[in-house]
């Protein structure tokens, strides 16, 4: 005898609540709609439902726990009607939204009702304008993220710190939320570790000093995040190079600030995208500034030579790392340390080499060689040189430096400007090029698909140019600050007129590059040309 199962089947009754509206417990929104439901399906006769709800969840996104079950539900057979509020409360995405009651219902056999839009798939005629105003629901959705995404920008635009925890080294001002103070318990970890690179000092380097010292890591001070992963006494000194180049590559500390570190390229983008640190806009804000600008702007360039330029590993501090250039092909200059004579004191034994002339030899440069110990005692001298003339006479000095610098700028400017003049063309062509695109959108010469893609296009070639652009004004700016610089560089020599031996700070803080020529032979005597740049200033004759 053959026996027919019987299933029990229902009426889901969806309600939705957008994270925009709050996400903590059941709302009165929630309540709202539940009593729509109710009301809707009594109305038609319907008493056997079950309520699926999903508060605090996108309309966007489709992968919702209690949508996901009902889908289930359907899937199993046990669902035979689904009610709706309105579209919206199913879905924003039009596309995703047709899908489900263009194909999935009707595959599954399920009416669907959307009570406030009159829809009914009962009814052929109702469902007419349903796609159309499943568009509408996305465009709302679209310009709600446009608005949200604007807001933020504005807000971090305005310097207003929009991270839920304060950056290591600060705390958050109990007067306003949105503004960092220094916070004494961590901030000198922060200002050491930037004088610790400014002694040329590598990530690893700096990371073995915190541990030797004790030095806790960020998060030791963050026990209800990062507990779990201090079990042992040490792991709270033990400090990675991520942790340490976060911090140094951070503007944050000298008094500026990101606007955007993630960015969602779409809305319907369920992670945002990581913006690389060149390409991110940073301005000043009103935050307290850990060290200086200076310092910090210096600690940048020490890490990008760094990056290009291996340690030395034969005992010798290498002060110059990254500085020394090749005065014909431009290539840095290495360093070597002769492995013989080990009784001789290393830096006696350790020279500089042009890069390119190791690497390919003699048919594409020359060996442009020069001792340590003469490098050392040349630009020494030099800097000696120079402090003394600012102490003697600093308005003279003053006046030679900046008729140098004047020429320099001038030239740079012009540079800039045509530049700039060069960007500016490119953006109203981008412009123009925009607006034809639409038009043609608008004729229907090209697809939607082929629209947004030409669109992304556009808005990212236009982001870029404008970035470009303001560099460039920045720098135009910077130019026109040379009595600053010039002081700056002055103070910075006055500092160093008593010193007896170079280091590597002070190296790092006065000088910009060393151009190293070929050495010649002039009436039987050696003659090495050796160019000094020092920063802001460039050559001092």
């Amino acid at each position: 005898m053959q026996t027919t199962e019987i299933r029990e089947t229902w009426t889901a009754l969806y309600a939705r609540l957008s994270l925009d509206d709050g996400n903590v417990g059941e709302s009165m929104s929630i309540q709202s709609q539940k009593a729509i439901l109710t009301r809707k399906a009594e109305e038609l006769g319907i008493y056997n439902y079950r309520f699926y709800v999903d508060d605090g969840y996108s309309g966007t996104n489709f992968n919702r726990p209690s949508f996901q079950q009902m889908i289930a539900d359907i899937e199993a057979g046990k669902v035979t009607c689904v009610i709706t509020k309105d579209l919206s409360r199913l879905g924003r995405n039009y596309l995703e939204s047709g899908a489900y009651i263009e194909v999935f219902f009707p595959k599954h056999q399920v009416r669907y009702i959307a009570v406030n839009d009159g829809v009914d798939s009962a009814n052929s005629g109702e469902m007419d304008i349903t796609p159309f105003k499943n568009i509408l629901n996305e465009f709302y959705s679209r310009d709600v993220s446009k608005k949200v995404k604007s807001g933020k920008y504005i807000r971090a635009s305005q310097g207003k710190f929009m991270g839920t925890h304060a950056p290591f080294g600060y705390q958050k001002d109990p007067e306003d939320k949105n503004h960092l103070i220094a916070d004494e318990e961590t901030a000198p970890t922060v200002r050491y570790i930037f004088q610790l690179a400014l002694q040329g000092m590598g990530n690893n380097k700096i990371g073995k000093i915190l541990y030797e010292q004790k030095i806790p890591k960020p998060a030791y001070y963050k026990p209800e995040y990062f507990g779990k992963f201090l079990v042992k006494e040490d792991d709270a000194y033990n400090w990675k190079q991520e942790t340490i180049i976060r911090i140094l590559r951070n503007p944050l500390y000298k008094g500026y600030f990101w606007v955007q570190k993630y960015d969602k390229k779409h809305f319907k983008q369920e992670t945002r995208g990581y913006i690389p640190m060149s390409e991110r806009t940073i301005i000043p804000s009103d935050h307290d500034a850990l060290v200086d600008e200076h310092t910090w702007d210096t600690v940048q360039e020490i890490l990008d030579r760094h990056t290009k330029v291996k340690p030395c590993t034969s005992g010798y501090e290498n002060k110059f790392r990254g500085i020394l250039k090749c005065a014909d092909c431009g290539s840095t200059l290495m360093v070597h340390t002769d492995g013989r004579n080990k009784e001789k004191p290393v830096i006696e034994r350790t020279f500089y080499q042009c890069r390119i002339y190791r690497v390919r030899g003699t048919g594409f440069c020359s060996q442009h060689r020069i001792n340590a110990d003469d490098l050392e005692e040349l630009v020494l001298a030099d800097i000696q040189t120079h402090a003394k003339r600012v102490i003697k006479n600093r308005e003279k000095f003053m006046r030679k430096v900046l008729g140098q610098m004047d020429t320099t700028a001038a030239n740079n400017r012009e540079n800039i400007q045509k530049k700039l003049e060069k960007l500016e063309k490119k953006l109203l062509e981008s412009d123009r090029q925009f607006i034809k695109l639409y038009e043609d959108f608008t004729k229907q010469l090209v697809s939607e698909q082929q629209f947004r893609m030409l669109s992304t296009h556009f808005e990212q070639e236009k982001k870029e140019t404008t970035e470009e652009i303001e560099k460039l004004k920045t720098t135009a700016d910077n130019l026109k600050d040379s009595t600053c610089k010039a002081e700056q560089l002055a103070n910075e020599m006055v500092e160093c007129a008593e010193i007896k031996e170079l280091t590597t700070a002070i190296v790092n803080c006065l000088i910009e590059k060393i151009e190293v020529s070929e050495p010649q032979t002039i009436d039987g005597e050696k003659v090495q040309n050796i160019r000094i740049f020092y920063k802001f200033v460039g050559e001092i004759n």
